[in-house]
Formats: C-alpha cells, sequence, structure tokens
C-alpha cells in the first residue's frame, strides 16, 4: 500500500486537500502502479514550535494568499 505522509504549514481548505489528494493518487496509480484504492494520504500540520532549525526553534513559512 502505497502510503504519503504530507508535512504542511496549517491553513488549507478541504477542497485544497481534495484536489492534492486526487492529484497524487492518479499519479502514483499512473507512475507508480498502485491501486487507487490501496493509496493513503495523510496530511500532518507543522504548527509553529514544532520543529527546530539550525539550533532554534522554528516558524513555519507563511502562506502566500494572494
Amino acid at each position: 500500500m502505497p502510503t504519503v505522509i504530507l508535512y504542511w504549514s496549517p491553513g488549507r481548505t478541504d477542497e485544497q486537500k481534495k484536489a492534492v489528494v486526487e492529484g497524487m493518487t492518479d499519479v502514483l496509480v499512473e507512475h507508480g502502479g498502485a491501486r487507487r484504492e490501496d493509496v493513503l494520504i495523510i496530511f500532518q500540520n507543522i504548527e509553529t514550535g514544532d520543529f527546530g532549525r539550525g539550533g532554534k526553534v522554528g516558524s513555519p513559512p507563511k502562506m502566500n494568499t494572494d
């Protein structure tokens, strides 16, 4: 079963998540030979303070809403 864990900043809409799931599933089926029903995609939001970079606790980049 192909499993994709997508780490990203919070703030995406349900419509955006749906589009990502559909697109990633299509790619794995078409190019990876996966069965559509076996593709699992997990979204993991990275909140401020949930990671460190360069020895310091970081903040995720701001989403461009323009």
